[in-house]
Protein backbone atom coordinates (compact mmCIF):
# COMPACT_ATOMS: atom_id res chain seq x y z
CA UNK A 1 0.00 0.00 0.00
CA UNK A 2 1.17 3.52 -0.84
CA UNK A 3 0.78 5.44 2.39
CA UNK A 4 2.32 8.45 4.10
CA UNK A 5 3.41 8.20 7.74
CA UNK A 6 3.92 11.19 10.02
CA UNK A 7 5.49 10.55 13.41
CA UNK A 8 6.19 13.37 15.86
CA UNK A 9 7.43 11.40 18.89
CA UNK A 10 8.28 7.86 19.94
CA UNK A 11 5.39 5.85 21.31
CA UNK A 12 5.17 3.37 24.15
CA UNK A 13 4.80 -0.39 23.76
CA UNK A 14 1.20 -0.25 24.98
CA UNK A 15 -0.60 1.44 22.12
CA UNK A 16 -3.84 1.45 20.16
CA UNK A 17 -4.43 2.22 16.48
CA UNK A 18 -7.65 3.43 14.92
CA UNK A 19 -8.90 4.09 11.41
CA UNK A 20 -11.63 6.70 10.98
CA UNK A 21 -13.27 6.70 7.55
CA UNK A 22 -15.21 9.60 6.06
CA UNK A 23 -18.75 9.82 4.73
CA UNK A 24 -20.52 6.59 3.79
CA UNK A 25 -23.81 6.97 1.91
CA UNK A 26 -24.62 4.42 -0.80
CA UNK A 27 -27.71 6.38 -1.87
CA UNK A 28 -30.96 4.46 -1.94
CA UNK A 29 -30.81 3.48 -5.61
CA UNK A 30 -27.46 1.73 -5.12
CA UNK A 31 -28.41 -0.42 -2.14
CA UNK A 32 -28.98 -3.66 -4.05
CA UNK A 33 -25.72 -3.27 -5.95
CA UNK A 34 -23.80 -2.60 -2.74
CA UNK A 35 -25.20 -5.69 -1.02
CA UNK A 36 -24.45 -7.92 -3.98
CA UNK A 37 -20.90 -6.65 -4.55
CA UNK A 38 -19.76 -5.60 -1.07
CA UNK A 39 -16.67 -7.82 -1.08
CA UNK A 40 -15.59 -6.46 -4.45
CA UNK A 41 -16.23 -2.85 -3.38
CA UNK A 42 -14.24 -3.11 -0.13
CA UNK A 43 -11.48 -5.56 -1.10
CA UNK A 44 -8.65 -3.10 -1.75
CA UNK A 45 -9.06 -1.00 1.40
CA UNK A 46 -9.89 -3.88 3.72
CA UNK A 47 -6.26 -4.68 4.66
CA UNK A 48 -5.76 -1.12 5.95
CA UNK A 49 -8.64 -1.65 8.37
CA UNK A 50 -7.64 -5.19 9.26
CA UNK A 51 -4.60 -4.36 11.36
CA UNK A 52 -6.23 -1.45 13.22
CA UNK A 53 -7.48 -2.01 16.78
CA UNK A 54 -10.49 0.25 16.28
CA UNK A 55 -12.36 0.63 12.99
CA UNK A 56 -14.65 3.66 12.84
CA UNK A 57 -16.93 4.85 10.04
CA UNK A 58 -18.95 8.02 9.48
CA UNK A 59 -22.39 6.66 8.50
CA UNK A 60 -24.18 9.49 6.72
CA UNK A 61 -27.65 8.16 6.05
CA UNK A 62 -30.65 6.76 7.87
CA UNK A 63 -30.94 2.97 7.96
CA UNK A 64 -34.64 2.30 7.40
CA UNK A 65 -37.32 1.14 5.01
CA UNK A 66 -39.97 3.35 6.56
CA UNK A 67 -41.19 6.11 4.28
CA UNK A 68 -41.26 8.93 6.82
CA UNK A 69 -39.08 11.75 5.38
CA UNK A 70 -38.90 14.98 7.34
CA UNK A 71 -39.36 18.41 5.82
CA UNK A 72 -35.93 19.91 5.12
CA UNK A 73 -33.89 21.74 2.53
CA UNK A 74 -31.59 19.35 0.73
CA UNK A 75 -32.00 15.62 0.09
CA UNK A 76 -33.29 12.97 2.49
CA UNK A 77 -30.73 10.16 2.42
CA UNK A 78 -31.40 6.61 3.55
CA UNK A 79 -30.20 3.11 2.88
CA UNK A 80 -31.85 -0.21 3.64
CA UNK A 81 -30.87 -2.37 6.64
CA UNK A 82 -29.14 -4.84 4.33
CA UNK A 83 -26.50 -2.19 3.60
CA UNK A 84 -25.01 -2.67 7.06
CA UNK A 85 -23.13 -5.53 5.39
CA UNK A 86 -20.69 -2.81 4.31
CA UNK A 87 -19.77 -2.23 7.94
CA UNK A 88 -19.42 -5.91 8.74
CA UNK A 89 -17.31 -6.52 5.62
CA UNK A 90 -14.73 -4.02 6.90
CA UNK A 91 -14.98 -5.15 10.52
CA UNK A 92 -16.32 -1.76 11.60
CA UNK A 93 -16.84 -1.69 15.36
CA UNK A 94 -18.09 1.91 15.73
CA UNK A 95 -20.23 4.20 13.57
CA UNK A 96 -20.41 7.97 13.89
CA UNK A 97 -24.02 9.13 13.53
CA UNK A 98 -23.85 12.88 14.20
CA UNK A 99 -24.55 14.35 10.77
CA UNK A 100 -27.22 16.09 8.70
CA UNK A 101 -28.88 12.87 7.47
CA UNK A 102 -29.32 10.56 10.47
CA UNK A 103 -32.59 12.36 11.28
CA UNK A 104 -33.86 12.47 7.68
CA UNK A 105 -36.69 10.00 8.37
CA UNK A 106 -37.81 11.30 11.72
CA UNK A 107 -38.39 9.29 14.89
CA UNK A 108 -38.87 5.94 13.10
CA UNK A 109 -35.70 6.42 11.07
CA UNK A 110 -33.48 7.25 14.03
CA UNK A 111 -34.84 4.32 16.01
CA UNK A 112 -34.38 1.93 13.08
CA UNK A 113 -30.80 3.14 12.57
CA UNK A 114 -29.82 2.65 16.19
CA UNK A 115 -31.54 -0.74 16.29
CA UNK A 116 -29.82 -1.92 13.11
CA UNK A 117 -26.35 -1.39 14.54
CA UNK A 118 -27.29 -2.60 18.00
CA UNK A 119 -28.38 -5.94 16.52
CA UNK A 120 -24.96 -6.30 14.92
CA UNK A 121 -23.08 -5.38 18.08
CA UNK A 122 -21.66 -2.25 16.39
CA UNK A 123 -21.23 0.69 18.72
CA UNK A 124 -22.87 4.04 17.91
CA UNK A 125 -22.12 7.58 19.02
CA UNK A 126 -23.47 11.02 18.17
CA UNK A 127 -27.18 10.21 17.85
CA UNK A 128 -29.93 9.09 20.19
CA UNK A 129 -33.60 9.22 21.05
CA UNK A 130 -33.10 12.58 22.77
CA UNK A 131 -30.36 15.16 23.24
CA UNK A 132 -28.93 13.61 26.40
CA UNK A 133 -28.68 10.24 24.69
CA UNK A 134 -27.11 11.73 21.55
CA UNK A 135 -24.56 13.71 23.57
CA UNK A 136 -23.29 10.73 25.56
CA UNK A 137 -19.58 10.00 24.97
CA UNK A 138 -18.65 6.52 23.81
CA UNK A 139 -16.15 5.03 26.24
CA UNK A 140 -13.93 2.15 25.13
CA UNK A 141 -10.99 0.36 26.67
CA UNK A 142 -8.56 -1.12 24.16
CA UNK A 143 -5.11 -2.58 24.84
CA UNK A 144 -5.17 -1.07 28.31
CA UNK A 145 -5.85 2.45 27.00
CA UNK A 146 -9.13 4.16 27.87
CA UNK A 147 -10.66 6.07 24.96
CA UNK A 148 -13.65 8.40 24.82
CA UNK A 149 -15.21 9.35 21.48
CA UNK A 150 -17.27 12.54 21.18
CA UNK A 151 -19.33 13.07 18.03
CA UNK A 152 -21.34 16.15 17.02
CA UNK A 153 -22.65 17.86 13.89
CA UNK A 154 -23.38 21.39 12.80
CA UNK A 155 -26.87 22.72 13.35
CA UNK A 156 -28.62 21.54 10.19
CA UNK A 157 -31.68 19.29 10.10
CA UNK A 158 -32.34 16.21 12.23
CA UNK A 159 -30.77 17.57 15.41
CA UNK A 160 -31.77 15.96 18.72
CA UNK A 161 -33.65 17.99 21.31
CA UNK A 162 -34.73 17.18 24.85
CA UNK A 163 -37.90 15.54 23.52
CA UNK A 164 -36.94 14.44 19.99
CA UNK A 165 -34.30 12.09 18.52
CA UNK A 166 -31.51 12.92 16.14
CA UNK A 167 -27.87 14.00 16.00
CA UNK A 168 -25.93 15.80 18.71
CA UNK A 169 -25.45 19.46 17.77
CA UNK A 170 -22.00 21.03 17.97
CA UNK A 171 -21.83 23.59 20.77
CA UNK A 172 -18.24 24.64 21.55
CA UNK A 173 -19.03 25.41 25.18
CA UNK A 174 -20.68 22.06 25.81
CA UNK A 175 -18.00 20.29 23.80
CA UNK A 176 -15.16 21.86 25.77
CA UNK A 177 -16.81 20.82 29.03
CA UNK A 178 -17.16 17.24 27.79
CA UNK A 179 -13.54 17.08 26.67
CA UNK A 180 -12.31 18.29 30.04
CA UNK A 181 -14.62 15.92 31.92
CA UNK A 182 -13.48 12.91 29.92
CA UNK A 183 -9.82 13.86 30.31
CA UNK A 184 -10.28 14.24 34.06
CA UNK A 185 -11.75 10.73 34.12
CA UNK A 186 -8.57 9.35 32.55
CA UNK A 187 -9.63 8.92 28.92
CA UNK A 188 -7.83 9.72 25.69
CA UNK A 189 -10.38 11.91 23.90
CA UNK A 190 -11.23 11.56 20.20
CA UNK A 191 -13.34 14.48 18.95
CA UNK A 192 -15.22 13.74 15.73
CA UNK A 193 -17.08 16.59 14.05
CA UNK A 194 -19.34 16.94 11.04
CA UNK A 195 -19.22 20.35 9.40
CA UNK A 196 -17.75 22.66 6.81
CA UNK A 197 -18.67 23.67 3.27
CA UNK A 198 -19.51 21.06 0.66
CA UNK A 199 -16.96 20.95 -2.17
CA UNK A 200 -14.81 23.67 -0.60
CA UNK A 201 -11.29 22.31 -0.26
CA UNK A 202 -10.03 24.36 2.70
CA UNK A 203 -11.18 24.76 6.30
CA UNK A 204 -12.75 28.10 7.11
CA UNK A 205 -11.03 30.22 9.75
CA UNK A 206 -13.82 29.32 12.20
CA UNK A 207 -13.48 25.57 11.56
CA UNK A 208 -9.73 25.76 12.10
CA UNK A 209 -10.32 27.68 15.33
CA UNK A 210 -12.89 25.13 16.52
CA UNK A 211 -10.63 22.15 15.82
CA UNK A 212 -7.64 23.78 17.48
CA UNK A 213 -9.85 24.83 20.41
CA UNK A 214 -10.80 21.17 20.92
CA UNK A 215 -7.09 20.30 20.97
CA UNK A 216 -6.38 23.11 23.44
CA UNK A 217 -9.16 21.75 25.67
CA UNK A 218 -7.42 18.37 25.81
CA UNK A 219 -8.55 16.37 22.76
CA UNK A 220 -5.94 13.83 21.65
CA UNK A 221 -7.30 13.51 18.09
CA UNK A 222 -9.63 15.82 16.15
CA UNK A 223 -11.40 14.54 13.03
CA UNK A 224 -13.85 16.45 10.84
CA UNK A 225 -15.82 15.42 7.75
CA UNK A 226 -18.84 16.49 5.64
CA UNK A 227 -17.26 18.42 2.77
CA UNK A 228 -17.40 15.64 0.12
CA UNK A 229 -13.86 16.52 -0.90
CA UNK A 230 -10.47 16.14 0.77
CA UNK A 231 -9.12 18.92 2.98
CA UNK A 232 -5.67 19.17 4.52
CA UNK A 233 -4.43 18.10 7.91
CA UNK A 234 -1.99 19.24 10.58
CA UNK A 235 -0.33 18.16 13.81
CA UNK A 236 -1.15 21.01 16.17
CA UNK A 237 0.80 20.97 19.43
CA UNK A 238 1.09 17.20 19.18
CA UNK A 239 -2.59 16.69 18.27
CA UNK A 240 -3.41 15.39 14.76
CA UNK A 241 -6.28 17.27 13.11
CA UNK A 242 -7.97 15.95 9.97
CA UNK A 243 -10.06 18.72 8.43
CA UNK A 244 -11.80 16.28 6.09
CA UNK A 245 -10.69 13.02 4.46
CA UNK A 246 -13.28 13.39 1.68
CA UNK A 247 -16.00 10.91 0.81
CA UNK A 248 -15.38 7.31 1.75
CA UNK A 249 -18.05 5.49 -0.25
CA UNK A 250 -20.62 7.86 -1.75
CA UNK A 251 -21.50 6.71 -5.29
CA UNK A 252 -21.07 9.45 -7.81
CA UNK A 253 -23.61 11.95 -9.01
CA UNK A 254 -23.61 13.14 -12.65
CA UNK A 255 -22.75 16.67 -11.51
CA UNK A 256 -19.89 15.70 -9.21
CA UNK A 257 -16.56 17.48 -9.48
CA UNK A 258 -13.31 15.46 -9.64
CA UNK A 259 -12.61 16.14 -5.95
CA UNK A 260 -15.73 14.08 -5.11
CA UNK A 261 -13.96 10.91 -6.26
CA UNK A 262 -10.81 11.08 -4.13
CA UNK A 263 -10.13 10.74 -0.43
CA UNK A 264 -7.78 9.38 2.19
CA UNK A 265 -8.07 7.08 5.17
CA UNK A 266 -6.34 8.32 8.33
CA UNK A 267 -4.96 5.83 10.85
CA UNK A 268 -4.04 7.25 14.26
CA UNK A 269 -1.78 5.53 16.78
CA UNK A 270 -1.99 6.50 20.45
CA UNK A 271 -0.39 5.50 23.72
CA UNK A 272 -1.07 6.62 27.30
CA UNK A 273 0.27 10.09 26.44
CA UNK A 274 -1.92 10.64 23.38
CA UNK A 275 -1.40 10.36 19.63
CA UNK A 276 2.12 10.02 18.24
CA UNK A 277 1.70 8.77 14.65
CA UNK A 278 -0.58 9.35 11.69
CA UNK A 279 -0.75 7.25 8.52
CA UNK A 280 -2.67 8.30 5.40
CA UNK A 281 -3.92 6.01 2.61
CA UNK A 282 -5.31 7.67 -0.57
CA UNK A 283 -8.01 6.01 -2.66
CA UNK A 284 -10.58 6.55 -5.39
CA UNK A 285 -14.23 6.62 -4.27
CA UNK A 286 -16.09 5.10 -7.19
CA UNK A 287 -19.35 3.19 -7.45
CA UNK A 288 -17.48 0.20 -8.89
CA UNK A 289 -15.16 -0.05 -5.89
CA UNK A 290 -12.96 1.73 -3.41
CA UNK A 291 -9.74 1.60 -5.42
CA UNK A 292 -6.23 2.26 -4.16
CA UNK A 293 -4.17 4.68 -6.22
CA UNK A 294 -1.19 3.49 -8.22
CA UNK A 295 2.29 4.92 -7.61
CA UNK A 296 1.88 7.79 -10.04
CA UNK A 297 -1.52 8.92 -8.73
CA UNK A 298 -0.39 8.49 -5.12
CA UNK A 299 2.48 10.89 -5.75
CA UNK A 300 0.12 13.38 -7.39
CA UNK A 301 -2.40 13.01 -4.58
CA UNK A 302 0.06 13.78 -1.81
CA UNK A 303 1.39 16.77 -3.74
CA UNK A 304 -2.24 17.92 -4.09
CA UNK A 305 -2.89 17.31 -0.38
CA UNK A 306 0.22 19.30 0.55
CA UNK A 307 -1.23 22.20 -1.43
CA UNK A 308 -4.47 21.95 0.52
CA UNK A 309 -2.59 21.74 3.80
CA UNK A 310 -0.19 24.67 3.33
CA UNK A 311 -2.71 27.52 3.92
CA UNK A 312 -3.82 26.02 7.25
CA UNK A 313 -0.67 27.37 8.90
CA UNK A 314 -1.30 30.88 7.51
CA UNK A 315 -4.37 32.60 8.97
CA UNK A 316 -4.31 35.35 6.38
CA UNK A 317 -4.10 32.89 3.48
CA UNK A 318 -6.98 30.86 4.90
CA UNK A 319 -9.13 33.99 5.26
CA UNK A 320 -8.36 35.15 1.72
CA UNK A 321 -9.38 31.77 0.31
CA UNK A 322 -12.63 31.87 2.28
CA UNK A 323 -13.30 35.36 0.97
CA UNK A 324 -12.96 34.00 -2.56
CA UNK A 325 -15.30 31.12 -1.74
CA UNK A 326 -17.87 33.64 -0.51
CA UNK A 327 -17.81 35.59 -3.78
CA UNK A 328 -18.72 32.38 -5.60
CA UNK A 329 -20.94 30.29 -3.34
CA UNK A 330 -22.22 33.20 -1.26
CA UNK A 331 -23.35 35.52 -4.03
CA UNK A 332 -24.38 32.98 -6.65
CA UNK A 333 -26.01 30.38 -4.43
CA UNK A 334 -26.90 31.35 -0.90
CA UNK A 335 -28.06 34.91 -1.48
CA UNK A 336 -30.40 33.69 -4.20
CA UNK A 337 -32.08 31.48 -1.62
CA UNK A 338 -32.19 34.33 0.85
CA UNK A 339 -33.95 36.89 -1.31
CA UNK A 340 -35.76 34.94 -4.04
CA UNK A 341 -38.28 33.11 -1.91
CA UNK A 342 -42.01 33.47 -1.26
CA UNK A 343 -43.21 34.93 2.01
CA UNK A 344 -45.92 32.58 3.30
CA UNK A 345 -49.05 33.68 5.11
CA UNK A 346 -48.36 31.19 7.86
CA UNK A 347 -45.22 29.47 9.09
CA UNK A 348 -47.35 26.73 10.62
CA UNK A 349 -48.39 25.13 7.34
CA UNK A 350 -46.25 22.65 5.43
CA UNK A 351 -46.18 25.05 2.48
CA UNK A 352 -44.98 27.85 4.73
CA UNK A 353 -42.30 25.68 6.25
CA UNK A 354 -41.06 24.45 2.88
CA UNK A 355 -40.75 28.01 1.62
CA UNK A 356 -38.44 28.93 4.48
CA UNK A 357 -36.47 25.78 5.28
CA UNK A 358 -33.57 26.97 3.14
CA UNK A 359 -33.52 30.26 5.01
CA UNK A 360 -33.63 28.41 8.32
CA UNK A 361 -30.60 26.35 7.35
CA UNK A 362 -28.62 29.34 6.08
CA UNK A 363 -29.08 31.22 9.33
CA UNK A 364 -28.72 28.38 11.85
CA UNK A 365 -26.04 26.07 10.41
CA UNK A 366 -22.67 27.37 11.58
CA UNK A 367 -20.89 27.05 8.23
CA UNK A 368 -23.74 28.59 6.24
CA UNK A 369 -23.95 31.41 8.75
CA UNK A 370 -20.20 31.98 8.38
CA UNK A 371 -20.62 32.36 4.65
CA UNK A 372 -23.50 34.82 4.83
CA UNK A 373 -21.82 36.90 7.50
CA UNK A 374 -18.47 37.02 5.70
CA UNK A 375 -20.06 37.85 2.34
CA UNK A 376 -21.96 40.76 3.88
CA UNK A 377 -18.75 42.04 5.47
CA UNK A 378 -16.98 41.88 2.10
CA UNK A 379 -19.84 43.90 0.61
CA UNK A 380 -19.63 46.45 3.40
CA UNK A 381 -15.88 46.89 2.95
CA UNK A 382 -15.98 46.98 -0.83
CA UNK A 383 -13.74 43.91 -1.09
CA UNK A 384 -15.78 41.61 -3.33
CA UNK A 385 -13.73 42.32 -6.45
CA UNK A 386 -10.36 41.79 -4.78
CA UNK A 387 -11.61 38.65 -3.00
CA UNK A 388 -12.66 37.15 -6.31
CA UNK A 389 -9.07 37.04 -7.54
CA UNK A 390 -8.40 33.75 -5.71
CA UNK A 391 -11.39 31.94 -7.16
CA UNK A 392 -9.18 30.09 -9.71
CA UNK A 393 -7.29 28.51 -6.79
CA UNK A 394 -10.55 27.08 -5.45
CA UNK A 395 -11.61 25.81 -8.86
CA UNK A 396 -8.24 24.13 -9.35
CA UNK A 397 -8.60 22.37 -5.99
CA UNK A 398 -12.07 21.16 -6.94
CA UNK A 399 -10.93 19.79 -10.29
CA UNK A 400 -7.38 18.38 -10.13
CA UNK A 401 -6.49 17.40 -13.68
CA UNK A 402 -4.87 14.10 -12.75
CA UNK A 403 -8.00 12.55 -11.19
CA UNK A 404 -9.17 9.49 -13.10
CA UNK A 405 -12.95 9.73 -12.78
CA UNK A 406 -13.68 6.65 -14.87
CA UNK A 407 -11.35 4.05 -13.42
Amino acid sequence: MNTRKIKWRNGATEKVSMVIAGDFCPREQNCDDLVQRVDEITAQVKPFFADADLKILQWECTVTRQDTPILKSGPNHRCYPECTVFATALGIDTVLLANNHTGDYGVPGVKDTLDAFNRLGIRTVGAGMNEADAARPLRIEQNGIRISILNSAEYEFGIAYSDTPGSYATDPIKLSAQIKEEKAAGFKVIVTLHGGHELYSFPTPRLRSLCRFCADCGADVVFNCHTHCPLGYEVYNGVPIIYSPGNFYFPNRPTSLPCWYIGYLPKFTLDANGAFELELLPYYNRKQALALMDDADTEKFFSYLDGLTAPIADESALQNLFNAWCTSSGLNGYFGQLFNRPIPDSFETDAGKRANLGLRNLLTCQSHHDLLRNTLLLMERGQLKSADELRPVIKAAQSPEWVNMKG
